[in-house]
Order: C-alpha cells, then structure tokens, then sequence
C-alpha cells in the first residue's frame, strides 16, 4: 500500500532537474588582511608585499594575486619574504622558523625548508630576515645566522655565537656590503668578514652600550656609503672610530625604520609619518606625507621607494613630490578577529582580544562589517566617531532588530544602526556605564545581549554596577550593582526566558564560576533574584569554574565551554527556583562505551561553541582545534584541525554560523576562516527538492546534498519501481546522502526520486537524482 502512495506522489513529479549546480560542502575559505606589511621583495616589474593575512603581488599597477593558507601557505603571517631572480622563486620565513621556497605561478607551487624549525638546541627559532649574496641564502634567525645552498637548500653553516654576545643571541636585522656582515642584535651591534671563519666568534666585532649605544636591544642596521647606521631605543646610532654615536638626521628622535638603495648611496631614515633621504654627498632631502598608517618599512627598488604600513598595505613613491600610490587589497582592516554573530547574510566582527596586551595596532582594534562580499571597516581611522571619542578594541557583540552593539575594552558601548550606519558611543560622559575599580572612566564590556522586549543588557567589568540596561526606545543606561560581591561579570547569555547567564572572572582573569540572574522587572532591582554556580558538588558541578563561552541550542537547554570541557544545562525555566541537586550541570557522556573516559572532550579548554541547523554543536577550542558533535552532544560527528584540513589554526577565538547558506565562520588567532558546512535553515514549505551535484558519479562524487527541507524530516529514497533503498532522517533545511542502499551498497544506474514528509505531518517534498555508477 505504501509502496502505491509513493507511485502516485511521483506521478507529480516534474522530470527535468536541469539548472541545480553542484555546491563544495566541506570547502574552505579564507578572509585575510593583507593591510599590515611585514616585509616586501621585488622580481623585475612584480612586488610581492608580506601581511598578516599572506602574501599578495602587484603587476603592472595592478593587484594581480594572492597567496594564503589555502593555496599551501605554511601560515597566515609570514614574517621575511625574498625573490631569488635565478631560481625564480620566493623565500617567506615564519615566526617558528619554518621557511616556504614558492614558485609563484597561476598556482602556487610551495616546498617547505624545515631545518631551522627542526633546531632543538633553541626554544626560539624566528626568520627575521633573508638576504641573498654570491650564492647563498643568509637567514637572520632568533638564535643567530643561518646559511644556506641555493641550489640544493641545505644548511652551509651557521653561525651561533656572534662576538661576545651570548650563544644563540637573536639577530633580529642584518646587511651585508662588500663581504662584511653587519648584524642588529638583542644584545648589541656585531659586525664580521665573510672571509674570516665566522663560526668562531672571535671573528666578530661585537658592541653593545659601553661601545655608545643607547640599549642593547638594536632592531635595525644599514650599511650605506656614509657608513653603519642601527636603530636602537627609536634612535640613530652611527658608528665613528669603534664607537657609536647619536646620528643628527631627522633629529634621530622617535625613529620607526631605517632603509637604504640597492647601491649604498641613500640612505632613508623615517619616524613613521616623515622620510629622510640622505645622499652619501652630503645633501638631505625631507618627504613629509600624508598617510593614514604608520610607516613601519622602507623599501627601494632603483629610485623607486615603496613604504609598508601598518594597516593600508604598501604604498609607491615614484617621485619626491608625488602622493603615494596605494596598493591594498580589499579585506578586513586587520588580520585579527575575536567574537562574531551573523545576522542574516550579514557578518559583524570584533578585533580585540580580552585583557589586551600594549601592541601599536590598538587604537585601530574596531570591528568589521561583511556583507554582499564587502568588508566594511570601522575604526579611528575611518570613522570620525570612534575617533571622536577614542574608542578602540571592540570585543564583545549583540543586537536589537535595529542596531549592532559592540563592548569595548575601555571605551565603552558603540550603538552601531542597521540601516543607516550612524554611531552613537555610550560612556563615562553621557551614560550612566563605569569603568573598573581603578579608573572608573575605562569602561570595559565583555558581554551583550537583547532579550525578548528588545531591552539590552551589557556588563560591565570589574564595576560597582557590573550589570546595566537599556530599555527598548530609551537612549539611557539603567545600572544594577552586583549579585557576587568580588567576583567581576564578563561574558553574558540572556536566554529565551530573559534569564542572565554571566560568567564571573577575577581581576587577574581567573575563572570564578557562573551567575544565573532573573531580573524580573528590568527598571528596578527590589524583584532581581540570582544563583552562583560552581565546581563544587550540589552547587552547579561545573566542569570547571572557569567559563568561556555560554549558548542556548535550538531545543532551549544551556551549554558553556569551560578550560576544562563542556556540561549543558536542560530545561532550564524558571532555573533560581530549582533545588540544588536539579542545578547540576551534565557533562557529556560519551556514548562510546570503550572509550578512554567516559566525559567527552573532558579536558579540552573550550573557548567556541555555535549551534547548526540540525541542532549540533560546534566545538572550537584553545590549541586543539574544532569538533563537530551530534545534537546531543554524545558523539563526534568530525574533527578538523590544521593537520587534517585547511582550518589555519589549531586556536579558535569564536565560531558563528549563516543559517542562510551553512557557512561556519571560525575566527583563528591567525585570521577568519568559513567552512561550508550541511545544515541549513529549515524552508516553511517543501515543494520540488534541490537534489545535487545530478547527474551523481560515484567516480567523481562522494556524496548527494538534498535541500529544501523543512526541519524534522523523513527522507526516502526510491527506484523507479518505487522499492525505497534508503531512509535518512533530516534537521535542518538540508542534509546529504553518500548514495549508498540500506546495506552500505553503490546503487545501479538510473533515476532515483527523492521524497521527505515533515515529520508532523504537514509539508511534503519531491526530487529526482540520476545516478552513474
């Protein structure tokens, strides 16, 4: 009987699927930054410019390519890069010194040198730089000078102790003119013959501050035509009679890089804003530009100058008197992400990490906006408002049906308007936010959210008033002293009964367990009742009481991600009023019975979690990677991890998801990566399935996506005959079938339909496949 539905329902089925174009799941994709510039090398007409986000090359006054993770890069950031013109090939040297030999073609093809990466002796083994002379490639490594054989690639020598310096002193600049080596140190200036046996230090003359230098430390060092040039505590030194004095260009006050020509006669000296060019005849001339960045490298190639910036890419100075010409390709401003939400095909993301640390790129630490491919990016130095009121390192994210939300670290709350852009910055002087203990006017806010009147509620850090409100229609902040005593609110969910779930931290960022807050009635605290959680048994029994990540699935319960695994809590209505032992948390169990404990991801610091479609969970954690798990959280459906896929880091900040079109996105502390994952929003109402890639060839295809789904669904599979040879169960909008029978066996060519009911009931759809074996 079943069997004569099934005939009938395809009787209605339209024959002709043509159009349905095959879609990469499990593809990835990256979105660099490629506006701070680590380094630069030239190949005749190209410049190849190092970034944060990768390498890119420009051609003919044009951005002609792009190099990243996904083409073979070893990482996102490569530190020193070099054109060898024989081998026609690039050098890039990275932070663990790992080294990409790249032949830069349409696509890449990228060797790796792993000598350097491989040195036990050290625990730092930086590439700082490369110069390539009579044959040989000269590394600048965090432990001292490498030599290699171009032709081969294998280690020459290597030279370890450089004078009097320590063994293993990091070299962090080199030139070498006329077979010498004129190398900056962390611990002084050290100079040596190439003729000379180098291996033995007493080949080296080493200076250091009772030679004139101001510090030890010396970042960079040129050889020009008027002699050696190092900059040490942003000032110029020369050397004069074996001892080194203040050099008088450009005041040699708060200098940011020094640079020289191919033959030795100029030399650049700049403080980040103005160039000086000093001619070996005596003659200085003085380029004061107009640039929205900071120069941090000056490079020549002939008489042309190129400058790297720290956030618009590098830039070309053909003549002293011209504006720059700017090369960037488009992107997000900076190659560092934090928390992130989706918004339907829209993208809102944040550049700050907590706690952060002093770093020059700070003031620019806004966030980003990306939609219809477009990276919108806000931040002092494109918006006149943050500027305005100095707001930087936007961290946290929320927002209404109107605007975005975004907490600052120290700067307060950015009300960010949906349809028109315009920014309103709440803090110490027009709301009633504060800021910690110790400077109540550095406003930190860790944690956003909305609830279900559209009132929304931030916390405040280490504040008397560590949770505030701002009712829906109103421009003020209502603020709420704390339920905890010491203990500092940070990161925050307000759940479908507009219950607060707040992680507590210490001043120093220790975890201290987890606040559950029902406020009641927002506009007084005379109703607000709380609960803490902790560690302890009959108390919450958290995992551990360091809590990183908070959210709710798509069934109401409440899951966080711990420094030491992840526990959910179910049906947590009404949850203050339940008794102790119904507060506990659950942790994972694994149903794999043989496994070697019985928790999942028990020891895993969990920093990401974000929910799919199909009611999964995705897992990102501190150096460990991702997991993707069942509904419930039993089983592990994938793993990815920089070993087994193109995920560009093992360390993931946060993870969110487009229902739309199933993109994870997975911020990295190397940059933005999306995966294209199965699961979709569930459609309202099921008609003709999209069933692809149709045809399906075993030989070129491993698996059928069927979508258009309309949440729980059944899936059959049937002949023409109308036998069904398999049955899927489906979440989501979307699911895939690796066209298999019942019995794990490859089907027989020919047209197989495709027919899901809702599992209420209700919606019903249809669809065809023509399978090749």
């Amino acid at each position: 009987m079943m069997r004569n539905k099934l005939l009938c329902l395809l009787m209605g089925l339209v024959v002709g699927t043509a159009g349905l174009q095959a879609q990469e799941l499990g593809e990835w994709k990256v979105y660099p930054s490629h506006s701070t510039i680590t380094d630069m090398a030239f190949a005749g007409g190209v410049v190849y410019g190092a970034t944060l986000g990768g390498i890119y090359m420009v051609e003919d006054e044009e951005i002609r390519a792009q190099i990243s993770t996904m083409d073979g890069l070893y990482r996102s950031n490569p530190r020193a890069l070099i054109y060898d013109e024989a081998g026609n090939r690039l050098f890039a040297g990275y932070i663990d010194g790992m080294i990409d030999v790249i032949e830069p073609n349409d696509v890449p093809n990228i060797e790796r040198v792993r000598d350097i990466n491989r040195v036990s002796r050290f625990t730092s083994r930086s590439v700082n730089k490369f110069i390539i002379y009579e044959g040989s490639l000269y590394v600048a490594t965090s432990f001292g000078i490498v030599v290699y054989d171009m032709d081969e690639l294998f280690v020459e020598n290597s030279f370890l102790r450089l004078g009097d310096f320590n063994a293993g002193t990091a070299v962090l600049d080199f030139d070498i003119v006329q077979d010498t080596i004129y190398a900056a140190t962390e611990q002084g200036v050290a100079i040596g013959a190439l003729s000379d046996n180098l291996v033995e230090n007493d080949s080296w003359q080493s200076y250091s501050t009772d030679d004139g230098l101001r510090a030890s430390l010396v970042e960079q060092i040129v050889k020009v035509n008027q002699g050696v040039f190092a900059l040490s505590s942003d000032s110029v030194f020369t050397l004069q009679d074996s001892e080194w004095a203040l050099s008088d260009i450009l005041n040699s006050e708060n200098i940011e890089v020094l640079g020289r020509n191919s033959d030795g006669s100029q030399l650049a000296i700049s403080d980040g804003n103005t160039i000086v060019l000093a001619q070996d005849t005596g003659g200085q001339e003085t380029i004061r530009l107009q640039l929205g960045s900071t120069i941090n490298g000056i490079f020549f190639q002939g008489e042309t100058i190129y400058l790297g910036t720290t956030n618009e890419g590098f830039s070309k100075l053909e003549s002293r008197d011209a504006t720059p010409q700017k090369f960037q390709p488009t992107g997000p401003y900076l190659n560092f992400f934090n928390n992130m939400l989706v918004d339907g095909q829209t993208l809102l993301a944040t550049s700050s990490s907590a706690f952060p640390q002093t770093d020059p790129l700070n003031p620019v630490r806004g966030y980003y906006i990306f939609e219809d491919d477009v990276w919108h990016n806000f931040n002092r130095n494109t918006n006149e408002v943050l500027r305005d009121n100095q707001v930087s390192n936007a961290f946290a994210v929320g927002q209404s049906d109107s605007a975005y939300y975004i907490g600052t670290w120290g700067g307060g709350i950015v009300e960010h308007q949906k349809s028109t852009n315009d920014i309103t910055v709440y803090n110490e002087n027009n709301s009633a936010l504060s800021g910690i203990g110790i400077d109540p006017d550095y406003i930190v806010v860790p944690g956003i959210d909305i609830d279900s009147d559209g009132n929304v509620w931030a916390t405040s850090f280490w504040s008397e008033f560590p949770l505030n409100v701002k009712l829906e229609g109103s421009d003020e902040w209502i603020p709420f002293r704390s339920h905890t005593g010491g203990d500092h609110y940070f990161n925050m969910l307000v759940d479908s009964y507009d219950q607060k779930w707040i992680s507590l931290r210490s001043e120093g960022n220790a975890g201290l367990g987890l606040l559950v807050v029902d406020t009641g009635d927002p506009e007084t605290a005379q109703d607000d009742q709380s609960v803490k959680l902790t560690s302890a048994s009959n108390n919450g029994r958290l995992p551990d009481e360091k809590v990183n990540v908070i959210v709710e699935d798509r069934g109401g319960d409440i899951w966080i991600g711990t420094g030491r695994g992840i526990a959910k809590f179910v049906f947590p209505e009404k949850f203050i009023e339940r008794s102790p032992s119904q507060r506990e948390a659950q942790w994972l169990i694994n149903e794999d019975t043989l496994a070697s404990s019985r928790y999942l991801l028990r020891d895993v610091n969990v920093t990401a979690i974000a929910v799919n479609d199909a009611n999964q969970k995705w897992i990102g954690s501190q150096s460990q990677g991702l997991w993707l798990l069942n509904a419930e959280g039993s089983r592990i459906e994938a793993r990815y991890t920089t070993e087994n896929s193109d995920l560009i880091s093992n360390t993931i900040e946060s993870i969110s998801i487009n229902s739309e079109t199933g993109q994870v996105f997975v911020a990295t502390d190397q940059g933005l990566v999306s995966l294209q994952d199965v699961p979709l929003k569930p459609v309202k109402s099921m008609d003709n399935l999209k069933v692809f890639p149709n045809p399906f060839q075993y030989s070129r295809h491993n698996q059928i996506v069927i979508e258009g789904l309309s949440g729980s669904t059944q899936v059959k599979i049937l002949g023409v005959d109308g036998v069904v040879v398999n049955e899927l169960e489906a979440t989501g909008g979307r699911i895939s079938w690796d066209g298999h029978d019942y019995n794990g066996n490859q089907l027989g060519s020919g047209v197989y339909y495709v027919v899901a009911y809702e599992s209420s009931g209700g919606e019903r759809g249809l669809g065809k496949v023509v399978i090749i074996r």
